[in-house]
């Protein structure tokens, strides 16, 4: 299996998962690399989906 870079296709969903990760970085929950790869296009959309967990996740305790 190949990662694939995420690419939504949709600037609105695009810019929705970004304020999604950036409030996570914002309250501590995981590293800004993550949004700063999410900006540079470098973003797997396998490791996306297991950030979305991660983060649900750590705001659930």
């Amino acid at each position: 299996m190949t990662n694939t870079n995420w690419n939504p296709g949709s600037p609105a969903m695009k810019t929705e998962t970004e304020y999604f990760i950036a409030q996570a970085v914002k309250v501590g929950i995981i590293q800004e690399s993550h949004l700063k790869d999410l900006q540079n296009g470098t973003m797997t959309t396998d490791r996306l989906i297991g950030l979305q967990i991660t983060i649900q996740q750590r705001r659930s305790k």
